[in-house]
């Protein structure tokens, strides 16, 4: 069973994957909500967590350089982790970055906001 701990500020996405998670047996993950980003890194490789999916609440390059700076302390703390981000669409500096997060292996892959569910568990399926 995967441990997936979920790093974001919006409680109601958090809380809703989590519950669908735990509502669905046939899914092998077991979700951590991990709210404080400030201890994420260390919480994650004490729960030894295997997918942290990071979200950058907000389209802009500040909320898109925080995210990353915690991706990298993941690295950092719990490297055998694997990082999926979750970007939001409408931003094309924020998709550069994630794009070049992938090319320098800060992170694993990357998701948008407004993908399906479905895409969304396939990409937490094959990480």
């Amino acid at each position: 069973m995967k441990k997936i701990g979920f790093i974001t500020k919006n409680n109601v996405l958090a809380q809703s994957l989590a519950y669908f998670i735990k509502s669905n047996p046939d899914l092998p993950f077991e979700p951590y909500m991990l709210q404080n980003p400030d201890q994420a890194a260390v919480e994650a490789d004490i729960l030894k967590i295997d997918v942290a999916v990071v979200e950058v609440s907000a389209g802009t390059a500040n909320e898109a350089d925080k995210a990353l700076a915690l991706c990298s302390q993941f690295r950092t703390a719990a490297p055998e982790c694997r990082i999926l981000l979750l970007v939001p669409q409408g931003s094309r500096e924020v998709r550069d970055m994630a794009i070049k997060a992938v090319n320098s292996k800060i992170i694993d892959d990357y998701v948008f906001l407004d993908t399906s569910l479905d895409y969304f568990l396939a990409k937490l399926l094959a990480m």
